[in-house]
């Protein structure tokens, strides 16, 4: 199966170390680029593990979009739908690191190339049931972004196509976040497979509704749920059964990728396992099966977290192995 992600490719712009000191002159760290976005490190993702994946995006006229087509070309990420906009410029992403590896945000996305995405470039995208399409929150952030999203979702309903959704809640993202729960709700109905971490439930829909709202989707159609927790055990929810399996302690020096290297690897473990959406139906009814595919997409996760940058610490099959 071939994994087609939707959505932002920008630049990540990674903190690093302290802040110069020049006297009593105010300074800041220093941040390197680096290629990222949520959709597109999953793909890479797939691609670094062996597998077939394409990215549907698009870039600025500028020399931040020659870099990240030429980075998703050299992890051999198909990018034959990774237009050049000159309407908008490359995102970027500022990220600050504690000294724990979490993540402060500031981003610049307001004249962004991928919220150009429209109905007229993805008519041609190919949907089919040998696919499975992947996307985030981040699509449906602004009204320019849904009418797109909306239109590819029905697309892969017509075609029996496999969705995934990783919810990836940025605030900074979103037109305004009080539309955030009800657009995430709406879409998180029309999927396959959820990723969303257990804060981002909590703050979407409450801690104390959290359960309730996974128990919805997945009376909704949604055949398997993964609810991630930093470094806490992960849970694999179906209509079936659930399960939790442990995340290994790892030194850990940057979580940029972390969540997008664990739902890579996941999708990566399901394309090697089904040929189809017909076969996915029937091999997520196994608790064995949904449990190793977890699994792997921990040891993902755990490797990420041991690296930095987003595109460069996502694991080969070697790295895995170690």
């Amino acid at each position: 199966m071939k994994v087609l992600c939707l959505g932002e490719v920008l630049i990540d712009m990674l903190s690093q170390g302290a802040a110069p000191k020049e006297g009593t002159t105010p300074t800041m760290k220093p941040f390197q680029p680096y290629a990222g976005g949520a959709p597109a490190n999953v793909a890479v993702a797939v691609a670094q593990l062996g597998g077939n994946s394409a990215m549907v995006s698009k870039v600025g006229q500028d020399n931040f979009g020659t870099f990240l087509i030429d980075m998703l070309n050299h992890y051999k990420v198909a990018t034959d739908n990774v237009w050049r906009c000159d309407k908008g410029n490359t995102a970027l992403a500022f990220v600050n690191l504690d000294a724990d590896g979490e993540r402060s945000f500031d981003f610049y996305v307001d004249n962004a190339a991928h919220k150009h995405i429209g109905q007229a470039d993805l008519a041609e995208i190919p949907c089919d049931k040998n696919t499975i399409l992947h996307f985030c929150s981040g699509s449906i952030a602004g009204p320019e972004l849904i009418p797109g999203t909306e239109f590819i979702l029905e697309k892969a309903k017509q075609e029996n196509m496999m969705v995934c959704l990783d919810i990836n809640y940025r605030p900074a993202f979103w037109d305004d976040t009080n539309n955030a729960p009800g657009r995430i709700d709406e879409v998180a109905k029309k999927v396959t497979v959820l990723k969303a971490s257990r804060e981002e439930l909590a703050q979407l829909y409450g801690e104390e509704n959290a359960q309730e709202k996974v128990k919805q989707w997945l009376e909704s159609g949604v055949k398997v749920v993964l609810v991630t927790d930093g470094g806490e055990p992960i849970q694999y929810i179906t209509s079936s059964f659930s399960g939790t399996l442990a995340s290994p302690k790892m030194d850990v020096k940057d979580t940029t990728a972390a969540g997008d290297s664990f739902i890579g690897g996941f999708l990566y473990y399901l394309t090697t396992q089904v040929a189809d959406t017909d076969e996915f139906n029937h091999w997520v009814e196994s608790f064995e099966n949904v449990s190793a595919a977890t699994e792997f997409a921990i040891r993902c996760g755990a490797f990420t977290v041991t690296q930095y940058g987003a595109f460069s610490a996502l694991p080969t099959q070697a790295d895995i192995a170690q």
